[in-house]
């Protein structure tokens, strides 16, 4: 990719500084017409005749590589703080952007997540000498500088630092993590938090935020890891993936990792355009449901994942909704799950022969429901014997990425630092936006999406949405 290129993203993010908000809300804007105003500015406009998945995943993969050549010194810069904070024996909190959360990739089960990181922030038992890795947190602030808490901090859309402020609700606008942060991780995310307009629909679609939280998160959780075997420390690393051996290859402990985990993945998004026809297959069977007045469900085993994801976010449609394991039984965001055969279910699984998503693949048979899946087909780059998700379902996308982490750390009994969980973030919405020219080549109609309730009448225009889903199912 040439430099020229992957620069592109610039003029979306400094447009909207330039100008003056247009006075336009989501309040006064009409619905059946196409988005104006200010938060034009902040998205790239569907080009006719090009599949929306691939320009989505070119514009994301531009967004990507801008931070990786704007922000590497920041980023490994933030890598020696989070080893020195582990090495002193403190404790490294965190309220990172990962998408409709700050934990989608962060469950007790996750292979690959070395243990150097506390998810959330706890004003009761945060003390000095504490790092806090955040771009979503709406305080306490004054306990940040009570403590002397070190602050990595990157924008997020729901926040006053990133681009088009102006746009958030006073009380949104309000929290902001920059004044804060001794180091800052700019991502040029903005508050609007999803880039791809498509004429006639009533928002952007396309988030962003949780693939470049993902990436950001992972490369300085490499070479954190890194410098920490360097001094000779060793943190155990969560999953089920066998023990390595005394004798594995091993990386070197001189070079970034960051690069490396970079380069990987940004060939394994590149990849998804190959499987671009089973992304189809999916949209098609959504659209199929849909307009037989079926739902279309999106399933993750832990909630924080890619049932949330599906879940009313900003950029998301309307028609896809979250589904996921609670006390041993399937649960909605409205009570129990209970499906009708003309539905369809998509299966997040990060790993392919997981228990608990076997059995509820067999629950999604037992109800009728056509059942597509995506992510990880392998462990270790090997297919597992016996039943696994992927091949026992409908339609699966995921052929590139792996179960496990990518790095053999010397004196770390795992690999670290996986990439299928940003990989499903991005298979995900690529098959979301089949989805929208698919409904687009049927139907002549757009599907209903999401802004962000943070956004000045944000929530006024999310209950429309809901009204629209449950008059036409899209």
């Amino acid at each position: 990719m040439k430099r020229r290129d992957a620069l592109s993203l610039i003029p979306l993010s400094l447009t909207g500084l330039a100008r003056a908000a247009s006075g336009q809300t989501l309040d006064n804007m009409r619905y059946d017409q196409p988005m104006v105003g200010a938060y034009k500015e902040y998205c790239y406009e569907a080009e006719p005749g090009m599949p929306l998945s691939a320009q989505y995943l070119n514009r994301v993969r531009d967004m990507l590589v801008w931070i990786r050549e704007t922000q590497s010194e920041n980023l490994l810069e933030a890598s020696y703080a989070i080893a020195d904070t582990v090495e002193k024996g403190h404790t490294c909190w965190c309220a990172w952007d990962m998408g409709h959360n700050t934990n989608f990739d962060m469950f007790p089960e996750r292979n690959g997540v070395p243990e150097i990181i506390t998810m959330g922030y706890d004003p009761k038992k945060s003390s000095k000498g504490d790092l806090f890795l955040a771009s979503i947190w709406g305080g306490p602030h004054e306990d940040l500088v009570k403590k002397d808490i070190f602050v990595i901090g990157g924008p997020a859309p729901w926040g006053g630092d990133s681009r088009g402020q102006h746009l958030l609700s006073p009380d949104v606008r309000e929290r902001r993590l920059r004044p804060y942060s001794k180091i800052w991780i700019e991502t040029n995310i903005t508050t609007v938090g999803a880039i791809m307009y498509v004429p006639g629909m009533p928002a952007p679609t396309g988030p962003v935020s949780g693939i470049v939280g993902l990436t950001t998160y992972w490369m300085m959780l490499a070479d954190a890891c890194r410098v920490l075997a360097k001094h000779g420390k060793s943190v155990p690393v969560r999953g089920d993936e066998p023990v390595l051996e005394d004798d594995d290859p091993r990386v070197s402990l001189y070079d970034p990792l960051m690069d490396d985990y970079f380069e990987q993945l940004m060939l394994e998004i590149e990849m998804i355009g190959s499987e671009r026809g089973n992304m189809r297959k999916i949209a098609k069977m959504a659209v199929d449901a849909v307009l037989d007045g079926g739902h279309v469900w999106v399933y993750s085993r832990y909630r924080n994942s890619l049932s949330v994801e599906a879940q009313t976010r900003r950029g998301g449609l309307t028609m896809t909704r979250g589904v996921h394991e609670q006390d041993g039984k399937l649960v909605t965001y409205t009570g129990d799950f209970a499906p009708k055969p003309n539905d369809i279910v998509i299966m997040g699984v990060w790993e392919p022969d997981d228990e608990a998503d076997l059995r509820h693949l067999d629950s999604f048979r037992r109800a009728g429901l056509k059942v597509a899946s995506i992510g990880p087909m392998m462990r270790n780059l090997l297919v597992p014997e016996g039943r696994t998700v992927p091949k026992e379902t409908d339609v699966h996308v995921g052929r590139m990425c792996d179960t496990y982490g990518l790095f053999a750390i010397p004196g770390f009994e795992r690999h670290v630092c996986p990439t299928s969980g940003a990989l499903i973030n991005q298979m995900f919405w690529a098959t979301c936006m089949e989805i929208v020219d698919e409904l687009r080549d049927r139907t002549g109609d757009v599907p209903g999406v999401f802004f962000s309730a943070a956004l000045k009448g944000g929530r006024p225009h999310m209950h429309k949405m809901q009204r629209l889903f449950e008059e036409r199912g899209y």
